[in-house]
């Protein structure tokens, strides 16, 4: 579906409509459009949809805090086999100055 806003500037004039119909589309809560000079996103919110959703799985969670801890500790794992420790070594400091003086 392609979706129209109609506006006269103001929230209250403001409706959204099936493009191809010209249909109003209701209880959308609202509408935030992200433009830069390639792209252009809109996202719409939705209240009460009317959803069909087929293979829902789900995982639950009855401690948190055990789930947290867990991954925690595979972070922990994964840093320790690739040997980062999180600091930058004197050759990724050295690098970046060198980069950065590039820049100037």
């Amino acid at each position: 579906m392609k979706l129209k806003i109609i506006s006269e500037g103001t929230a209250e004039t403001t409706k959204v409509v099936n493009a191809e119909t010209g249909e109003e589309v209701e209880d959308i809560t609202s509408i935030e459009l992200s433009a830069d000079a390639f792209n252009i996103e809109a996202a719409v919110v939705f209240s009460n949809p009317h959803l069909s959703i087929n293979n829902l799985s789900y995982v639950e969670f009855t401690n948190v805090q055990e789930l947290i801890d867990e991954n925690k500790e595979r972070e922990s794992q994964e840093s320790d086999s690739t040997g980062d420790d999180g600091t930058a070594s004197d050759a990724d400091n050295q690098q970046h100055s060198e980069q950065a003086g590039l820049e100037i």
